[in-house]
Parts: structure tokens; sequence; C-alpha cells
């Protein structure tokens, strides 16, 4: 179903209008160059936008919460239900994140997360293409594009041409559906411009990529693999403070652990909260021994698990490129300078051996 708005109305009548009846999230612009996500109780023309690029926290926010008390050991916590949430502006690099988490917390192991699979179900996704990008972002280069493909329920696409409204799951058919009289089918012209605009951006985005060293179509997998024995651990460890704050903000990590302690009435309680692999006990085991005692083996980990193991077990990797890592870390490493080195190397390595 591809959709646009119908000549008496505007987009905000249109988002005011998915709105009714639902928690909202949205990006509200902080006046310095970025977004946050915000909640409201509906659509707010002026305030709230969908955003050029992706907001500053990751949207795994919403779905695996910093930390989540789960109860005592006799009785699990008493929660409130989710209500029914909307969330605008989604971007492809966050939608396409929450595959890695239903991997982790819906298809892992056989065994459900019943907290994710409720704020999962309880969430529509209104996603919508970038207009622009940041200078940290690199999403062309892990085999992204700055559009949603999937994942979403509706996409929003803005050209000079129009808007176009996109679906993919009933029940973004059903919410179109409820706000038919806002809409009409799109024509041709309209989705030959969006075409066109994907297809401008995302070459740009390209070619923005590959200026910092991360080049669409690389093989990022055996390049990493092939970076085992590298010195470039060391050399970036040694610039790292092992704050946590990119595991922290990436919009694809998803490692907890669970805290057991005492709640306000002294009770033996337990909570989930994130953990960090660039953390030194993070390895740590009840018996003392730790997997990875030295920050060189942590970082490489952090690495190794987002460009190989995922990539075998999932087909993909677990960086969509946002750059968020980058962004924050204190001590200035670029994922991008990270990986162009890992790329630098493994070609020189087959280059000297024979292989290419």
């Amino acid at each position: 179903m591809k959709m646009t708005i119908s000549d008496a109305y505007g987009l905000n009548d249109v988002l005011e209008a998915f709105s009714q009846g639902r928690e909202v999230y949205a990006p509200e612009a902080d006046g310095h160059g970025h977004y946050r996500l915000v909640r409201a109780p509906t659509w707010l023309p002026g305030r709230h936008t969908l955003g050029a690029y992706r907001q500053t926290e990751p949207l795994k926010v919403l779905f695996f919460q910093p930390r989540e008390f789960l109860g005592t050991f006799t009785a699990e916590a008493d929660r409130e239900p989710i209500p029914e949430r909307i969330v605008f502006g989604v971007k492809n690099c966050d939608l396409s994140s929450l595959q890695i988490h239903d991997h982790v917390f819906l298809n892992g192991g056989g065994c459900k997360d019943p907290y994710y699979a409720a704020a999962r179900e309880k969430t529509i996704l209104v996603s919508s293409d970038c207009d622009d990008f940041l200078d940290v972002c690199f999403c062309a280069g892990v085999g992204e594009q700055p559009y949603a493909l999937k994942g979403f329920d509706i996409n929003i696409s803005s050209t000079p041409a129009g808007v176009l409204f996109e679906v993919e799951t009933d029940r973004g058919a059903d919410l179109l559906r409820a706000t038919a009289r806002y809409l009409k089918p799109a024509n041709p012209a309209l989705l030959d411009a969006v075409r066109t605009q994907r297809k401008q951006k995302h070459e740009t985005l390209a070619v923005h990529s590959e200026k910092h060293g991360v080049k669409p179509g690389a093989d990022l997998r055996h390049a990493l693999e092939d970076s085992f024995g590298s010195t470039l651990w060391q050399d970036f460890a040694a610039d790292c403070v092992e704050c946590g704050a990119c595991n922290f903000i990436c919009c694809t990590c998803h490692c907890f652990l669970l805290a057991d302690g005492v709640n306000a009435d002294s009770e033996p309680a337990r909570t989930k909260q994130w953990d960090a692999c660039l953390l030194r006990n993070f390895a740590a085991t009840a018996g003392g021994h730790n997997a990875r005692p030295l920050r060189t083996q942590r970082l490489h980990h952090r690495f190794d698990k987002k460009f190989s193991y995922f990539p075998k077990v999932l087909g993909r990797y677990a960086c969509d490129g946002c750059g968020r890592c980058t962004e924050a870390c204190i001590a200035k490493i670029d994922i991008r300078d990270v990986l162009r080195r890992a790329i630098d190397e493994s070609d020189a390595l087959h280059a000297h051996s024979g292989d290419c």
C-alpha cells in the first residue's frame, strides 16, 4: 500500500491522526544540530519533527531498558501494562538494529524475553528516510542505506513532489485505513521521485563513507578475522579508557547482567541492567578467572563480535553505521579508523601472500 496526503490536509494532520489514543515518541531538535527522542501524549506540531537523521539516543532504550527491576526472589515485580505507543522518525540504522535484538531476545535459544516481547508488541514504528547525515554516519559502508526497506509498520519519504507513505505490516495497513480520509493513492510521479531521491542520497553517503576509509562492499568480516594478531588493537586500546560509552550508546549492543541485591524493604531482589564488553570485569567468572583481562583483548572482542560473529550466525554485521560510538568516545576513537586499518592490513596481507 502506497499512499500520499490528500490535498485538503498536511503532514502534521496525518501524524496527529496516527498518534490518537497512543503514547507518542518523536524526535525534537536540541538546537545544536542533534535530535533527542521525547515522549508526549500526542504529535505536537512545531515541537516534534521526523528528523533529518537519527536521534542521539539509540532506539533500543524503548525495548531494552538500561535498568529493569525484575522482582524479589519470592515474587515477580508488579509491572504496569505497557500502553500502545507510536514512535515517529525512526531511521534505518535504528530500525535495522532491532533485527539484532529480536535475534537475542525473541529467537535466541528458543526462550523469549517477555518484557522485550511486550514492548515490541505494543510499539508502532513509523520510520522516515534520512534527508541528511552526520559526519560520523557511514551506513553505506556496512551494507545499509539511509532509508528503510523493512522492519517498519509505516515508512514516510518526503520529496519536493510530495510525501509517500509505505506500509509493510498489517498493523501499519490498519493504521492507514483508520486515517484514510487524510490520504489518497500515490501516483507514479511520486514513486519515481522517491526512487531518484533515495539513489542520490545513498550515493552521496557512499562517497562520504569511502572518504572516511570504509568503502561500500569492503569485506569487513575477513578484515577483522585477519587482524587477530595485529598490533592495531594495542594501538587503539592505548587510548581507550574503558568507560563503556561505545557499548551503551550503540544501537545494536545488547549485553546485560543480572544483579542481585536488596530492595527498599531489604528483601533479596534482582535487577537486569546493561553491561559492556569493554569493562574490565565483563568476562570475569565467579571462580576469579577473567577470559579477557587485557583492554586490548576486550577491544578486539567488541569488533570481532560485530564483524565476525554476527555475519556467521545471522548473515549480517552487528553495526549499522550510525556513528554514535564515535560521538560518545571521550578518547576520540573513530570506529571507521579501526575498520580502515584492519582493511588496509588485510589487503596488504593477501597481496603479499598472492591471494589477490
